[in-house]
């Protein structure tokens, strides 16, 4: 057997295991909800419905996408992924500062006692009553974006500080031609 059929192979092998892997979870997945009501079933097939009508436009009808504006629109989805990360983790760092001080009498009066924010500053807003970030469409906002119904000015200071580095970066290059290299000679 040839190197190159060996790779080839290998190639198959991999793709093979991960889409039969997916392919399970998938299955596992939709079984399990069809244990919970009509609901949960409809949303599957209708998420099953829209994957193969986007396959058969992709492949069987040869719809064109522009991969250049594709890959940026989703870059800007990932930045605003990760800038709901920063709020989260702002978030969870206070939360653990509440708790050491709530465990630990020295560091009390840094705190305070009855504060709702140990390391956040003043609360900015409260939309709670607006948008609640436990039911619809707030879970959905939290879930994707790091919606909080809550801010502190620490948050958006490094909400902020977050587009303005890792954004201003990602939007810089985006500007910046492709440089292809040279093909190297071969001997």
């Amino acid at each position: 057997m040839g190197e190159d059929n060996r790779a080839a192979w290998a190639i198959f092998s991999l793709v093979f295991i991960a889409v039969f892997r997916e392919g399970l979870e998938t299955a596992l997945f939709i079984v399990a909800k069809f244990q919970e009501g009509l609901t949960p079933i409809l949303g599957a097939i209708a998420g099953l419905a829209i994957a193969v009508i986007i396959g058969m436009l992709l492949f069987k009808w040869s719809v064109r996408i522009n991969l250049k504006q594709f890959f940026q629109v989703m870059g800007v989805f990932l930045l605003l992924i990760v800038s709901g990360l920063v709020i989260s983790a702002l978030r969870h760092l206070d939360a653990a500062a509440i708790a050491f001080s709530q465990i630990n009498p020295e560091v009390l009066g840094v705190c305070g006692q009855g504060n709702t924010s140990c390391l956040l500053g003043p609360q900015i807003w409260d939309l709670s009553t607006i948008l609640p970030d436990r039911q619809f469409p707030g879970i959905l906002l939290k879930t994707l974006f790091g919606y909080t119904q809550k801010l502190y000015l620490v948050q958006a200071m490094g909400y902020l500080l977050f587009w303005a580095i890792v954004g201003g970066l990602y939007f810089r290059s985006l500007d910046q031609p492709t440089q292809l290299k040279p093909a190297s000679k071969l001997n």
